[in-house]
Order: C-alpha cells, then sequence, then structure tokens
C-alpha cells in the first residue's frame, strides 16, 4: 500500500510543474454497482445459480436433520453401549447415512463455490474490457495525461471524477450481448473440462491395468452449518 501510494505522489510530482496537464480517476466499484451492463450480469448470475443454492439449501437442511434424530437417539441412554439394540442399531444407520451426506454436500459446495468464482471473473472482465475502452476515448478526446481508480487516491477533487461519463456511456452497451458472451465462454469452459474428464479416464483406465488400484476413504467432520446458511 505504501509503495503504491509513493508511486502515485511521484507521479504527480513528476507533472505538478506542468501547466497543460490534466489527471482523472474513477470508482471501479460504482461502475460495478450502477452500470446498465453490470447489473444485467449479475442478475444473470443470481439467476443461474438460484437452483444450485435451492439444493445446497436441501443438502443443509437434511444434514441438520439427521444431526437432530442422532440427537434424540443418543438423549434415550447416558452411553452408546447404553443404548437398546433396535435404537444402537438406528443410531448407526443414521450416522453413516449422515457422513455420506456430509461429503456429498461438502463436493457440491465446493464445485458450486468455484463455478461462482470462475463466473464473476469472467463477468468481471467482460465489463472492465468495456470499461477500458470508454475510458481511453474519454482520455483521448479529454486529453487527460494519466487516469486513476479511486482506491489509488487519498484525495481529489470532484471535478476530477470520471465515473459518471463512463456509466453514461456504458448504457450504449448491449447487457444481453454481454450475457451471451459469458454464457458462451462458460459452456467453452465446460467442453475444455470434458475433454480433460475424458482424457484423464482414459489415462487412469491404463493405468489401473497396469498396476493395482489403490484405494483411501476419509470421511470430514465439519459443521454443515458453517458452510451455509
Amino acid at each position: 500500500m505504501k509503495k503504491r501510494l509513493l508511486t502515485v505522489i511521484l507521479l504527480a510530482n513528476s507533472f505538478i510543474f506542468a501547466d497543460d496537464f490534466k489527471l482523472g480517476f474513477v470508482d471501479v466499484s460504482k461502475i460495478f454497482t450502477k452500470s446498465v451492463p453490470s447489473i444485467a450480469l449479475q442478475n444473470a448470475l443470481k439467476n443461474k445459480f438460484v437452483p444450485i443454492q435451492q439444493e445446497l439449501k436441501k443438502m443443509h437442511d437434511n444434514l441438520l436433520s439427521e444431526q437432530n434424530q442422532m440427537q434424540e437417539l443418543m438423549k434415550k441412554a447416558p452411553s452408546m453401549d447404553k443404548l437398546n439394540p433396535k435404537d444402537k442399531k438406528k443410531l448407526e444407520e443414521v450416522e453413516n447415512r449422515y457422513r455420506q451426506d456430509q461429503m456429498n454436500f461438502q463436493q457440491k459446495y465446493s464445485s458450486y463455490t468455484q463455478s461462482v468464482q470462475k463466473t464473476q471473473d469472467f463477468a468481471s472482465n467482460l465489463l472492465l474490457s468495456k470499461v477500458n475502452l470508454i475510458l481511453k476515448q474519454i482520455s483521448d478526446n479529454g486529453k487527460y495525461d494519466l487516469v486513476l481508480t479511486s482506491n489509488q487516491l487519498v484525495y481529489a477533487k470532484p471535478k476530477y471524477d470520471l465515473t459518471d461519463q463512463v456509466i453514461e456511456q456504458l448504457k450504449s452497451v448491449n447487457g444481453e450481448d454481454l450475457v451471451k458472451q459469458l454464457n458462451d465462454m462458460e459452456k467453452k469452459q465446460l467442453d475444455n473440462n470434458g475433454q480433460k474428464s475424458a482424457l484423464n479416464d482414459e489415462t487412469s483406465s491404463i493405468n489401473a491395468e497396469a498396476k493395482p488400484l489403490e484405494t483411501s476413504a476419509a470421511v470430514a467432520e465439519a459443521n454443515p452449518s458453517n458452510n451455509i446458511k
């Protein structure tokens, strides 16, 4: 942070004696929250992940239900060895089911978070590519010597703020077109992953013929209520 601030100060000082030096800045977070195409992308992302969020919610609720079942069964006796055979068997069944369901939940949740991150990165890059083109045009037309982001500044007068100009020009960007580009990139990514998966499956099959298959099993003991709300 100090190094970046020093760089900005040195840049400003290097131009301080130039009468025609022109500075501008943009608030990137405002562009992401207020611009029309950004809102379109946000709505698309929200709708895209609703089904998996609902599925994760159901899986999470089911885990909580299984936890409650185990707790109720364990209340019937002061210790596990004091349970009657029927309750003990029932408890073991619920515990086994819980471990399997918990593992499935964690795998799906991990896949979900990775997918969200990748999709958000795609969307951010799409919007920023449009923002950069607009900023270049504004800089060229306004003959700005330096344009910074607001987080690179300690203070600047409002007259140097180009954010609203960028947001206004972004209205001409087709949000639906950006959403389509986002979907196309995701589809391409899925196709590439599918090809890699097929190659990995083929390689695994060859390796399995060459040597005995070694397996291991582990069950994570994390509380599912810490993973999703």
